[in-house]
């Protein structure tokens, strides 16, 4: 089911009374199946319809006597920006579909599978499959190891770099940085140098 053409259609009972249009769709947290439809009435008031009992035409939707309180599940992603991984825009989901594809339009179409995206404020698109999560796991799980052997000191610096980098310098660190500088890597490596990664990450915090 193409859930980009749900919306305005109109919503009738099963005694053929006209109830009002569909407004929006949402899909369940399983992201293929539609979990249910906020509609409109004549009165522009809202009402929330259940997927379980509702019958598709190509010009109306038929629904049961059930309603629920709020909607179920995520909405529905077309007209979000679509972003891969690494941030890059890929164009607006134009359509989404119940057998499990995201149509995206940026000048030319593409599809993705919609196992592999992650719905929010915007679609992150290529979300990592269960396979890639376990090579992530794997290999953070090296990493970890790796730093083990490492010494304590050096632990403890990685993780003041972590949080200052980036920081404007409110007070200055004789030798490092000067008040209003912002932090970067050429700072913490002065920082390193003179022994001030924890003076540089306090003066970052306090006037």
């Amino acid at each position: 089911m193409q859930l980009s053409l749900l919306p305005g259609k109109p919503v009738f009972s099963r005694e053929g009374k006209e109830l009002g249009y569909v407004k929006c769709a949402y899909i369940c947290k399983n992201q293929r199946d539609l979990a249910c439809l906020v509609c409109v009435d004549g009165e522009e008031e809202e009402f929330i319809l259940p997927a379980k009992e509702l019958t598709f035409s190509d010009d109306k939707v038929c629904a049961g006597k059930a309603r629920l309180k709020a909607p179920s599940g995520l909405p529905c992603p077309v007209g979000k920006a679509v972003f891969d991984r690494e941030g890059r825009f890929l164009g607006r989901c134009n359509g989404y579909d119940t057998d499990g594809t995201l149509s995206v339009w940026n000048g030319g179409a593409q599809t993705l599978p919609a196992a592999r995206i992650c719905l929010g404020d915007a679609v992150i698109a290529a979300f990592p499959s269960q396979r890639e999560k376990k090579v992530a796991r794997t290999a953070q799980n090296a990493i970890r190891v790796d730093k083990k052997d490492k010494r304590t000191d050096d632990v403890a610096s990685g993780r003041e770099e972590f949080g200052v980098l980036g920081r404007q310098v409110k007070k200055p660190v004789e030798g490092v940085a000067a008040p209003g500088e912002t932090v970067t890597p050429a700072t913490l490596k002065r920082a390193r140098e003179n022994n001030k990664l924890l003076e540089l990450a306090a003066n970052t915090l306090t006037q």
